[in-house]
């Protein structure tokens, strides 16, 4: 593995403003300390979506929270929150336990995208402080909706090879970006978990919402597979793993033949169960849907009805997102429903499917995804 260069340390200048004290958090014995490092750009195109990007990264905030009450018992979590503009990148909250977070307000969007900057020196503070702990790991999110424009201290080259490293050594990395090549930027910094949202309101509250729910899936993975004995190496290569699937695969297949035993096929029906044509029909030959059962679980398929109008249509699927929801063993997969003979867009469509967002186990058609302002 290529040696670090920590020759930029110096660079770093935390914001006076910065909430709490800074310093290495004592590690509780027998606990995973999860490090949350949030960079958010602050350069002025965001300046539109200013309103969202503070809600988005308040509801992370919450969602840590949660995880810090549920898992409490393995885990101690911690946030550092960063923003960039211009040559100013400030650390708004400074490696804090998160019973001591407040909330975030200090974002005020306005002059250029130092992102290299802001992420090379955030990344070596935040290495600096936990490189010694053997229970401590990271998981760092970014979201910009620009390329790179102005930092005179990092390169990409230096960048790239400093976040394999952190990598290797078991750390996460998320990148939401919107208004460029999302896909050639992450390729280029070795970033696998990448989301494209739409430079709108709708776009930014749904790419932090699929944030929240990886996050959740994260923090789930790490309390029922914690070992306090495993190596410090077998600790590493699980975490490496975790990093590969951070973003499950969230997209239904365009053909689906065959299911895995816990998977199950979501389709169109009328309300009264007459499986007759398309998925519904494909359903009843292959998966186990019922002739005369309209909705719900029936063998390896669910039905939601399409037929009555959208409001009954709301209805049932919200009576699926709560099943889904209910139901984390299983992995659903829709199909586009309302979108054949119901006459139905996906556009129509997608946005009822707005909280299944934030179950990882619901796939959605890539149309449904577009609709709701994300590139998957």
């Amino acid at each position: 593995m290529t040696n670090i260069n920590f020759k930029k340390m110096g660079n770093v200048r935390p914001n006076s403003g910065a909430a709490g004290k800074v310093g290495t958090p004592e590690p509780s014995q027998g606990k995973m300390q999860i490090h949350n490092l949030i960079i958010v750009d602050e350069s002025g195109s965001m300046w539109e979506l200013e309103a969202m990007t503070k809600e988005g990264v308040n509801s992370v905030i919450d969602t840590i929270r949660e995880a810090q009450k549920t898992h409490g018992d393995t885990q101690e979590h911690f946030l550092t929150v960063v923003t960039f503009r211009d040559v100013a990148i400030r650390t708004i909250i400074d490696g804090q336990p998160i019973d001591r977070v407040g909330k975030f307000d200090t974002y005020s969007p306005f002059g250029s995208t130092p992102l290299y900057d802001a992420m090379g020196e955030s990344l070596t503070t935040l290495h600096e402080r936990i490189k010694t702990e053997v229970d401590a790991t990271a998981v760092v999110t970014i979201l910009t909706d620009g390329l790179e424009n102005c930092s005179m201290r990092w390169s990409l080259a230096e960048l790239k090879e400093f976040i394999e490293n952190l990598k290797e050594e078991g750390w996460t990395f998320s990148y939401m970006g919107s208004e460029h090549n999302v896909k050639e930027v992450t390729a280029s910094l070795s970033i696998d978990n990448a989301v494209e949202f739409a430079h709108d309101t709708t776009g930014v509250s749904n790419t932090w919402s699929r944030e929240r729910s990886s996050r959740r899936a994260y923090y789930d993975r790490m309390a029922n597979e914690f070992v306090p004995e495993e190596t410090a190496e077998e600790k590493r290569a699980r975490r490496r793993q975790y990093n590969l699937s951070y973003y499950g695969n969230r997209v239904t297949p365009e053909k689906i033949s065959r299911l895995q035993g816990n998977e199950v096929f979501v389709f169109g029906s009328n309300a009264n169960g007459r499986h007759t044509g398309g998925a519904s029909q494909a359903a009843m030959r292959h998966f186990g849907a019922v002739y005369g059962q309209g909705e719900g679980l029936q063998g390896q398929s669910y039905a939601i009805p399409t037929t009555g109008g959208r409001p009954l249509m709301r209805e049932a699927i919200e009576r699926f997102c709560t099943f889904a929801g209910e139901h984390p063993e299983l992995r659903f997969y829709v199909t586009p429903i309302g979108c054949g003979n119901a006459g139905f867009s996906q556009r129509e469509i997608a946005p009822l499917f707005k909280e299944a967002i934030a179950l990882e186990n619901v796939a959605l058609p890539r149309g449904f995804w577009d609709a709701l302002g994300l590139k998957m």
